[in-house]
């Protein structure tokens, strides 16, 4: 708008001069003609008049007009600040709903540096974290480093410890107050025109301070601008107290679920099937719950998971206990002979049966089975099965009479039943008569917490000796970052072949196969591809603290060894939800 007034201004003055010239040339002119004319005094006096007049009034236009335009561009002004005013109220406002909404600390630091220095047309910024003791232990830094850049580190100290300790904000652009800042060395060194420093006030004590600066323009931060670093300061405290909280509530979450998976251990037998990972947790709880009815059900999951061994638990836990579990793999037996496995045969049924034999079904009977890998089950077969668990009848090959049978199915299989059901391999209602419910074995590179319990679950299974064996931390952490697409029956491979080759009681990196060792090569090769860049600094935060736990022993020790105070170390172990 001041742009366009001006224009505007500029293209009066122009026509009014134009305009002037040419009046008064003509005003010119007429008095000559008068003049040559004998015409009488008063006339040309009264031209004369007319002139003076106009010219009066020229003046007296001009001058309104401009008080006019510089009513205009006061306005504009004050408009422009307005503007921007509402634009910072909204920025803060917005600000407020996004801090809140981030559960980490560090994106969230990342993130309010990043909005401040924007919002405030800053060149440069910082947000420090202090413990009780007032001392830094964090720094975010944005378009400068002061951790690596002795002046920046000489100037954020003394302008931070300004802050802090008189708690109140700093502004470097009021000589009269920051006249002994502004002579420091580092100030000048850095080319600081201006800047502003608002500490982190919590109600019990003062988390950090947030710092901007100016250095590439004379402008200085006007009192306007300190006041919406001290609001915006206001909503950094807010998010990082609900972040705290959230952090509180997921570690006392954590506890309750250790103490309702204990729980649920002691109602749902199933010893064998190890870990404490959240995705089993859900999976066991479900599962506690069907196992004592006579429900089918349908186990999805990759090949490795264990889902024979949630088959039996989910027998050994129902009132069939006593009776037998019988598990058949589909896959393993030929298509023409897996139908007189499943039904038995007659004598004379067909050239080999030379005896009655009964199948999977009747020898399962009272009791559970277990089809493992139905996916690959021939349509023709599907719809037989279908059959038996509508009518609870089977009849065996070579015969006609119909036998009754008491068989829970339990069934399993890696493939996509859906998929297989749209190009017509699976009959959809016999995908219904089995979903009773279905429960999903998550792979083991989506529970990797639990490999370490896993680990020495099946280092005692196959100790060489009476001597239970260890693994040290290194040959650990390769095992936790490899991504093991043969999930545990890999990992229990992997473990048997590390014993046979270990020269002592104590696997180490050199008993482990090269592809293993290779992944951990370059931290780097830990992050999954396509992760975003907060999931992969939390992989490697991860790597990192489950290291530093492993090397001191303790929790008070691995977070004397990272530099930081027990309170942030057990808030951190939440947030990455290291038991």
């Amino acid at each position: 708008m001041s742009r366009s007034l001006t224009e505007l201004h500029k293209q009066f003055n122009e026509l009014n001069t134009q305009q002037v010239t040419r009046l008064s040339s003509l005003f010119m002119e007429m008095a000559d003609r008068l003049k040559k004319e004998n015409a009488s005094p008063e006339a040309q006096d009264a031209l004369n008049t007319v002139f003076r007049e106009w010219m009066s009034l020229n003046q007296n236009t001009t001058a309104e007009f401009k008080k006019a335009l510089d009513t205009l561009e006061k306005y504009g002004r004050e408009q422009e600040a307005l503007r921007e005013e509402k634009r910072r109220l909204e920025a803060l406002f917005v600000s407020g709903i996004i801090f809140t909404s981030i559960n980490q600390m560090q994106p969230l630091m990342e993130k309010a540096i990043t909005t401040v220095v924007r919002e405030l047309k800053a060149d440069a910024g910082f947000i420090v974290l202090v413990d009780e003791e007032a001392r830094i232990v964090h720094t975010f830094p944005h378009n400068m480093d002061p951790e690596r850049d002795a002046d920046a580190r000489e100037m954020s100290r003394s302008v931070i410890r300004k802050a802090l300790e008189n708690n109140e904000p700093v502004n470097l652009s009021d000589q009269d107050t920051g006249v002994s800042l502004f002579q420091a060395n580092s100030i000048l060194s850095l080319g600081i025109k201006s800047a502003l420093c608002v500490p982190l006030m919590a109600p019990r004590r003062v988390m950090g301070a947030v710092y901007v600066d100016r250095r590439h323009t004379d402008v200085k931060f006007t009192n306007a601008e300190l006041s919406f670093l001290i609001a915006f300061a206001r909503q950094i405290v807010q998010g990082m107290d609900i972040n705290r909280e959230r952090a509180d509530l997921e570690k006392k979450l954590i506890d309750d679920a250790m103490l309702d998976f204990n729980a649920l251990r002691d109602r749902f037998k199933s010893d064998y099937i190890i870990g404490h990972s959240k995705k089993l947790f859900e999976v066991l709880r479900v599962a506690s719950k069907i196992s004592p009815t006579n429900a089918s059900v349908i186990i999805l999951g990759e090949n490795g998971t264990g889902k024979e061994l949630l088959a039996r638990a989910l027998h050994e836990n129902s009132r069939r206990a006593g009776q037998p579990f019988v598990a058949i793999n589909c896959s393993a037996i030929p298509k023409d002979l897996l139908e007189s496995e499943l039904f038995g045969y007659e004598k004379g049924a067909f050239t080999n049966a030379v005896k009655d034999k009964p199948g999977k079904f009747e020898t399962a009977s009272g009791g559970t089975l277990f089809l493992d890998e139905i996916g690959d089950m021939s349509v023709t077969l599907q719809a037989k099965l279908l059959r038996v668990l509508q009518t609870g009848e089977i009849e065996r090959l070579g015969s006609v009479k119909p036998r009754q049978i008491d068989v829970r199915v339990i069934a399993a299989t890696n493939r996509d039943l859906q998929k297989l059901i749209r190009e017509g391999a699976f009959r959809e209602d016999l995908y219904y008569r089995l979903k009773v419910v279905e429960l999903t074995l998550p792979p083991l590179r989506e529970r990797k917490e639990d490999i370490e319990e896993l680990t020495r679950f099946f280092m005692e299974k196959h100790k060489q000796s009476a001597r239970t064996p260890e693994i040290d931390s290194e040959a650990l952490l390769v095992l936790e970052n490899y991504d093991w697409p043969g999930n545990i029956r890999e990992l229990e491979n992997v473990i048997l072949r590390a014993l046979v080759l270990a020269v002592s009681d104590c696997i180490t990196i050199r008993e482990l196969p090269e592809e293993l060792v290779r992944k951990t090569d370059d931290s780097a090769m830990m992050i999954q591809p396509g992760s975003t860049l907060a999931e992969a600094e939390n992989a490697f935060r991860r790597m990192y603290v489950l290291k530093a736990l492993r090397q001191a022993g303790s929790k008070a020790e691995a977070a004397k060894l990272l530099g930081i105070n027990r309170t942030h170390f057990y808030r951190i172990l939440s947030q990455l939800e290291i038991e």
